[in-house]
């Protein structure tokens, strides 16, 4: 990328994407001349075979519906039933003849196939139509059947009622008659001209085998209506045939009886649909015969039809195998401009990683992000951090810009952290000079009574009051080292300090505070290796500062006022808690109270920059400071910092 060492970014990328459009505007070149020779190429499939293809698939649709119809025009059982799937199948013949012109012969030997199919067509709807006169005789048969079923069951019904009337006749004369012939004497009377009760008892046998005879021929009848095999029809036929002899013999031998004459008018009509030509027996066979018929010519309309299918399987063969020519010449003039185009790509693909993998990523965004990170790490308080971007394009600028701003914000901390210590000392001065000035006034009245003393000679009681003056002066020594400790400007070096001594040492500063005698401090520091890394000076303010916010917590308390100082080991760190008893702070302002001047207190008690100098000195030390939620009502501060034995350790791995 030194080609652009100088030029801003926009000209950069301008230039980039310059030469990016170029190369694609040469691919799309390309690409639309492939697509006008193809175009060209595949323009006579589309108008030529395609609409033939699909005119040959409405064809195999409605030859496939006629298929599936034949069958069911076979089996129908009623008038309407037929017309109804005789009108569908003229509809399919209907329709494969109005495709049939549509077809599209655009290759040789089209036009005898087209002449194949209308033959094959004409030969469809000519069985077609034979089987429908075939299931028109098989329903007219079978009409009949029931008519001769019909009048049968008529005749049937009379003979019946002529014959069981005849027998129950017959029954009770011999019954009367042998009651008279054969009187309670024994003696058998003999009537001239009047038969015999044997003779009587052979006619009642007579009308009861010609009862039962006549039954069974019309069952055998009803059994011809279904028979399935003519073997089986054959046979029952015969069978009727003999029981008819039978029954003619007894009408023959019968002609005595009493009532027999309207008897055998029945039975001649019974006998009647059996004699007949055009019987039963005859009716099944000719539906037989028909139903053979029509199984033969549904078989030869499923050839017809196959036949008609194997064409159109053809036409659509010899449309697939110009297509595949077409395709055959489309992928030459593919891979013809696929090379071309390959070539493009390729070239625009390259330009494009070395775009982006070289200049946008490394140059721009890589920059980019270092220079994020280093803004991060300064906006988190660590204004050490450096800033490595270089150049002298806008991102240059901008890390100079940062580094500016870093070195300015930098001043300005190190500007608020002596001004924090100096307006602590300044709340802490009118207790302060009390504090001084107490033990100088007692100093004068313990000088003034040493001199009275010596002058009296008692030189013993002088000594105990030069010891009071020697101890008072070393208090008041304390406590301005104390204040100048403070006010003295930090150092950069962080040592080793001991939490113990600091805290101490803050609870000197503090005994004038006008909160300290009123409150009730505890210091739960059980170990005494407290060590921790920081500066001693910087951490006494830190400390300061978050027991004088305790105090001025505390300040309304009406009842017991209290602060805890605590101090826990845990992972190589220290923690040092300081807890009040105050009204607390609100969950959501916990992450408020570092901001720079944010503060809960009145206008003129607090400027809010305390909490945060704290903030950014303890984040100097590599440490935490954090607000904890207090278990009942008040709140904890938790100040975070490496023991000085795991900070060696980390220096030495």
């Amino acid at each position: 990328m030194k080609i652009f060492r100088g030029h801003s970014i926009r000209d950069r990328l301008f230039t980039a994407f310059g030469v990016l459009s170029l190369l694609t505007l040469i691919t799309s070149v390309i690409g639309w001349s492939l697509h006008n020779q193809l175009g060209n190429q595949l323009k006579s499939v589309v108008e030529q075979d395609i609409p033939s293809l699909g005119s040959m698939v409405k064809l195999s649709t409605e030859a496939a519906t006629i298929t599936s119809l034949a069958p069911a025009l076979m089996a129908v059982q009623d008038s309407e039933s037929r017309k109804l799937l005789w009108q569908q199948l003229n509809q399919g013949t209907q329709a494969i003849a109005s495709v049939l012109p549509q077809i599209h012969l655009a290759r040789s030997a089209m036009t005898d196939r087209q002449v194949s199919l209308d033959d094959q067509l004409q030969g469809v709807i000519k069985t077609l139509n034979a089987l429908n006169q075939n299931i028109l005789q098989q329903l007219k048969l079978k009409m009949d059947k029931e008519a001769e079923s019909q009048g049968l069951r008529w005749a049937v019904s009379g003979f019946l009622a002529d014959i069981d009337p005849l027998i129950d006749k017959t029954q009770k004369y011999i019954r009367s008659r042998f009651n008279e012939d054969i009187p309670s004497s024994g003696i058998v009377i003999k009537r001239e001209g009047e038969r015999t009760i044997a003779q009587l008892n052979t006619d009642l046998q007579v009308l009861f085998r010609l009862k039962a005879d006549t039954s069974l021929l019309v069952n055998l009848v009803g059994r011809a209506h279904h028979l399935p095999d003519p073997d089986s029809l054959i046979a029952t036929a015969i069978q009727a045939d003999e029981l008819n002899l039978s029954i003619v013999q007894y009408i023959d031998n019968m002609s005595l009886v009493k009532g027999f004459s309207e008897l055998r008018v029945r039975v001649d009509e019974v006998l009647y649909f059996v004699q007949r030509d055009l019987n039963m027996f005859e009716l099944r066979r000719q539906e037989r015969l028909q139903f053979e018929a029509g199984e033969q010519l549904l078989t030869s309309l499923e050839i017809q039809l196959a036949s008609f299918n194997d064409y159109i399987s053809t036409h659509v063969t010899a449309v697939r195998e110009a297509s595949m020519q077409a395709v055959a010449q489309s992928n030459n003039a593919i891979a013809q401009g696929n090379r071309l185009m390959i070539a493009t790509s390729l070239a625009s693909v390259m330009l494009s990683i070395l775009i982006v993998w070289l200049y946008v990523a490394k140059h721009l965004v890589g920059r980019i992000r270092i220079l994020d990170g280093s803004m991060r790490i300064i906006a988190a308080g660590n204004l050490q951090q450096s800033v490595p971007v270089k150049g002298r394009d806008e991102i240059g600028t901008m890390a100079n810009s940062l580094r500016s701003f870093r070195d300015q914000l930098t001043e300005k901390q190190a500007e608020l952290v002596q001004a924090g210590k100096l307006a602590a000392l300044g709340q802490l001065s009118a207790g302060i000079s009390h504090e001084i000035n107490q033990p100088l006034t007692a100093i004068g009245h313990y000088a003034h009574n040493g001199v009275r003393l010596l002058q009296q000679g008692r030189a013993h009681e002088a000594e105990a009051n030069f010891e009071q003056i020697s101890s008072l002066t070393k208090r008041s020594t304390s406590i301005i080292a104390r204040l100048k400790s403070m006010a003295r400007k930090r150092r950069d070096s962080i040592q080793t300090v001991c939490l113990n001594q600091v805290v101490d040492h803050v609870l000197t500063l503090l005994q004038s505070h006008s909160q300290t005698h009123s409150t009730e401090i505890v210091v739960d520091m059980p170990s005494e290796n407290n060590m921790v890394m920081a500066e001693q000076i910087q951490l006494e303010q830190v400390v300061l500062n978050l027991m004088s916010n305790a105090l001025d917590a505390v300040a309304d308390n009406l009842h017991t006022k209290k602060i805890t100082i605590e101090c826990l080991h845990s992972e190589g760190q220290i923690e040092l808690r300081i807890a009040d008893n105050g009204p607390g702070i609100a969950p959501e302002l916990y992450e408020q109270v570092f901001n720079p001047f944010f503060t809960t207190k009145e206008v003129d008690q607090g400027l809010g920059l305390g909490l945060s100098i704290s903030y950014n000195i303890i984040q100097d030390f590599g440490g935490q400071l954090a607000v904890v939620r207090h278990p009942m009502k008040g709140a904890i501060f938790s100040l975070r910092l490496p023991h000085n034995s795991h900070f060696q350790a980390e220096i030495k791995s």
